[in-house]
């Protein structure tokens, strides 16, 4: 989903590296403020920005970047058409500001401490003040903020949607936010495309079940865990949070009816049960479908096989981890 759980991977890595940031918008783009791709000393680059149209002039920048070791803004206007202009053959039609950062041992030392956080499944929102000499500060929801900052801490805005320049300030704002955790009940063949796209998309995937031949690296090579065990077993081995997501497609009625009564109690944000409704009604015992459950898991796109409703699981996850009211922020 976001490209900054590259970035993280690779900021650490030896050699200089250039940090591009888009800190406002105006119009079309696209990617909105917050968006970051990291460019590398030996010219890998770790994300993407736009769709092709402004990595080339940011890498050719970043050498000045590099030269002089100080950060730059440089603003892209797509709106135009002509030869001259940045928007001919984009597809977009607004206007980009991309900040330019070298990552110095500070900093990189500092989004290793977001890594872990992030790992730990704790936001941190994102502070930068946009002047002659950057300063940022890093605003865990648990804990201390660290980074390099002088004066107060302003106000946080309430919502993610406002990523971008703090509207009166020099001050960007950004939410960082951990991996979307998806939980998949069942190691069935139908769960290898669910599983292989999930990750690719941006997912921390566990997967469980009961039958050891299924529940398998080989069969799940992506899969960021793997729990192996009964109902009864993984309700001592698992704990959720509230945006968690879970699937539920064992097959087997009676551990998808222990599965959905478990998680039911948990308040987690997504449950999607395979099956028809006819069916989940039967497994919770009542005709009243509730909320978070969602069935058959999927968008409603006329999915005929296994990759198929894999694409339509995962479309609905991304729409409800999309939702407006997923991004309210409470740090303090």
């Amino acid at each position: 989903m976001d490209d900054i759980h590259l970035i993280l991977d690779g900021i650490v890595m030896s050699g200089k590296k250039v940090l591009a940031t888009i800190i406002e918008t105006e119009g079309s783009s696209y990617k909105k403020a917050g968006a970051s791709m990291l460019f590398l000393e030996n010219g890998d680059r770790l994300g993407v920005i736009s769709g092709g149209c402004l990595e080339e002039d940011l890498a050719i920048r970043t050498d000045d970047v590099w030269v002089s070791g100080q950060a730059i803004t440089v603003q892209y206007d797509l709106r135009s058409e002509s030869d001259e202009g940045w928007g001919r053959g984009s597809g977009c039609n607004g206007i980009v500001t991309v900040l330019l950062e070298p990552v110095d041992d500070k900093l990189a030392a500092d989004f290793a401490k977001v890594k872990k956080l992030l790992d730990d499944h704790i936001p941190v929102v994102l502070l930068k003040k946009i002047e002659s000499e950057i300063e940022y500060l890093f605003v865990p929801f648990e804990g201390e903020p660290f980074g390099w900052w002088q004066g107060d801490v302003p106000f946080i805005e309430e919502t993610a949607e406002k990523s971008g320049i703090i509207p009166g300030t020099s001050i960007f704002q950004c939410l960082v936010k951990p991996k979307p955790r998806l939980i998949v009940f069942g190691a069935g063949q139908d769960a290898q495309p669910l599983v292989s796209l999930a990750v690719k998309t941006g997912f921390k995937v566990v997967v469980c079940d009961w039958r050891e031949a299924l529940c398998t690296k080989k069969n799940f090579p992506d899969a960021h865990q793997l729990l192996l065990g009964f109902p009864r077993k993984l309700m001592r081995l698992l704990s959720f949070a509230h945006d968690d997501r879970v699937v539920i497609m064992t097959h087997d009625f009676q551990r998808d009816r222990e599965l959905l009564d478990w998680i039911l109690a948990e308040n987690v944000s997504y449950i999607g049960v395979l099956g028809s409704k006819e069916r989940t009604r039967r497994l919770l015992r009542q005709e009243e479908i509730p909320l978070p459950v969602y069935t058959p898991a999927g968008l409603s796109i006329g999915a005929v096989g296994a990759e198929e409703i894999a694409v339509s699981i995962v479309a609905q996850l991304i729409a409800e981890c999309r939702s407006p009211s997923r991004n309210k922020l409470n740090v303090r």
